[in-house]
């Protein structure tokens, strides 16, 4: 509460229980930087509620403070009292039915937050950006394929750390525990966000290269649908800066099965496609969607090229808009999520735009704020358009309202009926189940406490090494279901007088087995210092540095001043060495101080200090513009 408030007086109240409570805590909490965990001190940089942050706002200073209170409560009370049979065995039917996160015995990465990392998003919408597409022929092409949203969706910077937090709280069973409850991202957010095709079928297709098939390799699919291939012996040039060389070559080794995403920018952009014939021209559709899936809506974590096996579904285009595109992106999502929440899992894959833009209209923690009214006018764009631009922060569970839905395209509600479907999503190898039925609340609907389990039998498939498989026939049970999906519609309970009370029910249920809070208290203060700013080095050094050199005068008997002085930095010195210790075991000999004296630094003079009209000239920088932006070039 004191940190979530920005009234001056509720902090200082808080504040004050605390110390009636436990002053311990109190203590750690003041020794700790008050602007970087209390609203009331942040100088109006945390945005209204939380941190930008996100791995601050939910593994920092308050998430680590409430995990103290917690072990200190259970300390007081002397030993943990022990649950009877009918508890554990009440429990233990609750996780075989319900899995949380802390029975997953280890493997996910909540449970490692000691080994942790920041996740890197593979994503490179900001790649898109180097294809403008601005020529009306091209933009028609691209409302007609249903990728019209997609195509004008700006890059957002990721937090790396908000995604992170995400991925410590996802179940691999598709659905986040958070505090409030169980959320995810469902088919609705696909295609409001997106505005993308859900409603069709399923996103896969039948093995058509190899022998005796359609195309031999990978190479003539290429240049039947594509009109060419990388080839290693050809250089090729960027069109926006012809300087710029390089030789591309089919990935994947022997396989061949993949392209460069640069490559396809490289040879399909144009200024204008008025003289390419129809043929020709449905070729660069192609390329561009291909591009659009590797940069944005279908990343992989090698973050430079995208597999061809979706390229002969794109051979007739008619068809291809009637894939549930969606889908194929949710089920991918899902899967790199749950390869995300391994412990050495350093980088994060999947429309992570999707996933970012999913928290920041559901979730008000690293929201940007906004300076333009809540409600944009979308004119037939897609929800996650919004996003282009800033908007005021709040907490809501259904943001896709009435009046945002009468603004985004037919696409992105053609399928609004089958939003509440309980069914596999299946995007070519990955199959992953949608389950609204455990977050109705985003649907508008009671929270339900009556789930059904997750079929045991249903496993994780490895791609790796199946290159040949069939997938369309290997996962024809979950494509089945999928065709049928209208016919698995989520029964739910309309709110009423009574919403209020479901929710404390559902929450009571939801508390009693699921993992809230995943790292462990850290009940006493670090131990050890070790300095990260160059200024805390400084400090370091100093401080070491003076103690060794004072340290044969300290305890002295002479009563001069100067040894009072002395005595006193020595008996300083023991106090912080009581409290804490610092890493110096090795420090005069890295530094190679030894036996070098103390003095003063001595100021050198900058050869550039006398500011840019004193830097070196380095020569042209690289050019990065079209000819007809290259204002520095004109003469």
């Amino acid at each position: 509460m004191a940190g979530n408030t920005d009234d001056p007086m509720v902090f200082d109240r808080c504040m004050k229980d605390m110390i009636k409570v436990k002053a311990d805590i109190h203590q750690w909490l003041v020794e700790r930087d008050v602007t970087s965990w209390a609203l009331t001190y942040d100088g109006g940089f945390h945005y209204g509620v939380m941190t930008t942050n996100a791995s601050e706002s939910f593994n920092g200073v308050l998430k680590r403070a409430t995990g103290f209170m917690a072990a200190t409560e259970d300390r007081g009370r002397g030993r943990r009292r022990r649950p009877s049979s009918v508890e554990a065995s009440t429990q233990s039917s609750i996780h075989t039915i319900q899995p949380s996160i802390s029975s997953l015995a280890g493997s996910h990465r909540a449970a490692h937050h000691e080994q942790g990392t920041i996740l890197e998003a593979a994503s490179h919408l900001l790649m898109v950006h180097e294809w403008p597409i601005n020529y009306p022929r091209f933009m028609e092409a691209m409302i007609f394929v249903g990728l019209d949203s997609v195509s004008q969706m700006r890059y957002r910077r990721m937090d790396h750390h908000l995604l992170t937090a995400l991925v410590e709280r996802w179940l691999p069973q598709t659905t986040f525990h958070l505090l409030v409850g169980e959320m995810s991202i469902t088919l609705q957010d696909v295609s409001m966000i997106l505005g993308i095709q859900i409603d069709g079928p399923a996103f896969v297709g039948h093995p058509v290269v190899g022998s005796g098939r359609r195309w031999l390799s990978w190479s003539d699919c290429c240049d039947d649908l594509l009109g060419q291939h990388p080839n290693l012996d050809v250089l090729y040039h960027d069109q926006f800066n012809p300087r710029i060389t390089t030789k591309f070559r089919m990935g994947h080794a022997h396989a061949q099965t993949c392209v460069p995403l640069r490559w396809l920018r490289w040879i399909f952009w144009r200024d204008s496609y008025i003289d390419l014939s129809e043929m020709d021209f449905w070729r660069h559709v192609r390329a561009y969607i291909l591009f659009l899936l590797g940069c944005h809506l279908l990343p992989d974590t090698s973050g430079s090229e995208i597999h061809l096996q979706y390229l002969p579904l794109m051979e007739d285009i008619a068809i291809f808009r009637t894939y549930s595109l969606g889908g194929a992106v949710l089920a991918h999502l899902y899967r790199e999520l749950s390869e995300a929440t391994r412990p050495k899992r350093a980088n994060i894959a999947g429309c992570i735009h999707l996933l970012q833009i999913w928290a920041w209209e559901h979730l008000h923690v690293g929201r940007p704020q906004l300076h333009v009214p809540f409600l944009v006018q979308l004119d037939g764009l897609s929800v996650g358009i919004r996003w282009n631009e800033e908007r005021l922060w709040e907490v809501i569970w259904e943001p896709y309202t009435v009046e945002i839905r009468a603004q985004v395209p037919e696409i992105c509600t053609s399928g609004q009926d089958t939003w509440l479907s309980r069914v596999p999503l299946i995007g070519w190898k990955r199959v992953k189940w949608h389950l609204p039925d455990r977050v109705l609340r985003q649907f508008g609907y009671c929270p339900s406490t009556d789930i059904m389990p997750m079929d045991p039998s249903f496993v994780r498939v490895d791609g790796r090494g199946k290159s040949d498989t069939d997938w369309a026939l290997y996962h024809h049970a979950s494509i089945a279901l999928w065709e049928s999906r209208r016919a698995y519609i989520v029964i739910a309970e309309i709110p009423g007088l009574d919403y209020d009370y479901k929710v404390k029910q559902y929450l009571a249920w939801f508390h009693s087995w699921a993992t809230l809070y995943m790292l462990k208290a850290p009940v006493d203060p670090p131990s050890t210092y070790y300095p990260r700013s160059p200024a805390e080095h400084h400090m370091r050094d100093f401080f070491v540095s003076m103690e060794r050199r004072l340290q044969p005068y300290f305890g002295g008997t002479e009563a001069t001043p100067l040894q009072v002085d002395v005595n006193i930095v020595g008996d300083m010195c023991q106090r912080l060495r009581q409290h804490i210790y610092i890493d110096d075991a090795h420090y005069f000999e890295e530094a190679n101080t030894q036996h070098t004296s103390f003095s003063p630094p001595v100021s050198t003079t900058d050869p550039y200090d006398a500011g840019p009209l004193s830097y070196p000239n380095l020569g042209p920088s690289q050019n990065h513009f079209t000819p007809e932006f290259d204002i520095a070039s004109t003469p």
